[in-house]
């Protein structure tokens, strides 16, 4: 995509941002807020270290690779399913414990939805993990995985369900925060244990609540101009769309600010009729001149990556088919 004004999300983020998009006509200009997160400490590879001995009891882990943009991965030696990812720029990481046990037809026995939510929040607060203030902490989405089996390579065999996921997002003033930032997975497995953990989580400076001024803005009737142009660039001027409903969230692309943004869901239906309609979730700065631009474009594939993550169990070599669990 060539232009960061807009930006158009897979209808697969839907689940997780769709509770910013409602059904209606747009509603009046209501007050809405920049603020500006903490600056995180400095860290380094024994922060990461220490990190992977803690949550995956690793220790003797050697040199870690730091990609370009500071994050540093860890892959055990022995079992390629336990990986931890750390990005010492914010703080965040995500980690997965070994899943040798889980292949062939191994059932694990898996909390229900109660107990989940119980246990993950329990683990959280244990190891420090929850936001300080908890009332911005929501649950948005109970899933999981499945994974069907395949006997002797021809034909289908039991549909095991492998592991159950509870995602968390962030809400400020009742408004919800999308974007890469701002969230927490929390995966358990056999007997609720935790498997895996995704934090993007960083605090808000106290104070900083600063309101935008109405000039400031773009006007909800220009944003639905930018996203139609948006749409007929990408698409081409004979495509047919239409928004099903409009918005208002906080983005955190986790960068120092959390800034408002206006939501579309598109449906979109292109002239080639062998390509099924889809519905699209649209991203549209509110400020007219961003303190921080948002480089929509440049953090999408990384929460696109991050929802594909979820849904192949975060690990690189599967049993077999594997789905997400709704």
């Amino acid at each position: 995509m060539k232009t960061t004004v807009l930006t158009l999300i897979g209808v697969a983020t839907l689940s997780l941002a769709g509770a910013c998009t409602h059904k209606e006509q747009p509603q009046p200009e209501k007050t809405v807020f920049v603020y500006t997160f903490e600056r995180p400490a400095v860290m380094d590879s024994n922060d990461s270290k220490k990190l992977i001995e803690r949550f995956l009891g690793a220790r003797d882990v050697g040199d870690l690779y730091k990609s370009s943009d500071n994050t540093l991965y860890y892959v055990s030696k022995t079992d390629v399913s336990e990986t931890f990812e750390h990005d010492i720029n914010n703080g965040n990481f995500t980690y997965n414990k070994s899943m040798k046990k889980y292949t062939g037809d191994y059932v694990p026995q898996l909390p229900g939805k109660e107990d989940a939510t119980k246990l993950a929040e329990e683990f959280l607060n244990k190891n420090a993990l929850l936001p300080r203030n908890r009332n911005e902490l929501k649950l948005v989405h109970f899933g999981g995985l499945r994974a069907s089996t395949v006997i002797d390579g021809k034909k289908a065999g039991p549909v095991i369900d492998e592991m159950v996921t509870i995602n968390y997002a962030r809400v400020i003033d009742n408004t919800p925060v999308i974007g890469p930032g701002s969230k927490i997975v929390v995966k358990l497995g056999d007997k609720g244990e935790v498997m895996g953990v995704i934090r993007r989580w960083r605090e808000l400076v106290a104070g900083s609540r600063k309101p935008v001024q109405p000039q400031e803005m773009i006007p909800q009737q220009e944003a639905e101009e930018m996203a139609r142009r948006q749409v007929m660039t990408e698409y081409g001027e004979g495509t047919s769309y239409k928004i099903l409903g409009s918005g208002r969230a906080y983005y955190d692309n986790n960068g120092s600010i959390l800034q408002p943004v206006y939501t579309f869901e598109v449906a979109i239906r292109l002239q080639d009729q062998k390509v099924s309609p889809f519905n699209y979730l649209c991203v549209v700065p509110t400020l007219r001149k961003s303190p921080e631009p948002l480089n929509l474009t440049a953090v999408d594939p990384r929460a696109k990556e991050m929802i594909k993550s979820i849904k192949r169990g975060e690990r690189p070599t599967p049993r077999s088919e594997r789905q997400p669990i709704d």
